[in-house]
């Protein structure tokens, strides 16, 4: 199995598709196109596993919480170098992938060539966080339905900018 260390995300308007390029044990980047229609399968699970590991307070609302908490996620992930794409990366078109929930974080299993080899993108809560976050900002971008973010995720002042 690939372990993917760093991923970069940008939307490409011609390929109306999220271009992941992802750093991996000293090889060349790969790419992972993710479509729209992927990505709305996995927003609602990711996000919803997030707010699962949440722990709430009768103090604070939840819906803020969390929004407040996505955003000293993201802003601590402005400081990371993008993976750079030369052009001549492995490229891959994910159909499905496997969304693993866990109890500090997620994973998520790309399939990775045709001999069935996978690649895994292993996160904690704050990765998790802020790989959301270049997803969100990239649905923005795009202009593609935002109706599978939850509210507290729109509010946090990181998915606004």
């Amino acid at each position: 199995m690939v372990i993917l260390k760093k991923v970069t995300l940008q939307y490409i308007e011609i390929e109306d598709r999220i271009r992941m390029s992802a750093d991996f044990d000293g090889e060349a980047p790969a790419v992972f196109w993710l479509t729209q229609r992927l990505c709305r399968r996995m927003v609602p699970k990711l996000s919803g596993h997030i707010e699962n590991l949440t722990q709430t307070s009768p103090l604070v609302d939840k819906e803020l919480m969390l929004s407040v908490q996505q955003h000293d996620a993201e802003w601590k992930k402005a400081l990371l170098e993008p993976v750079k794409v030369r052009g001549f990366e492995h490229s891959v078109l994910p159909e499905t992938v496997d969304l693993q929930c866990l109890a500090k974080g997620a994973a998520i299993i790309f399939p990775f060539d045709i001999k069935g080899e996978q690649a895994r993108l292993q996160m904690n809560v704050a990765e998790l966080r802020q790989w959301m976050g270049g997803v969100y900002r990239q649905f923005r971008v795009a202009g593609w339905s935002m109706e599978v973010w939850p509210e507290w995720f729109a509010l946090s002042e990181s998915g606004k900018n």
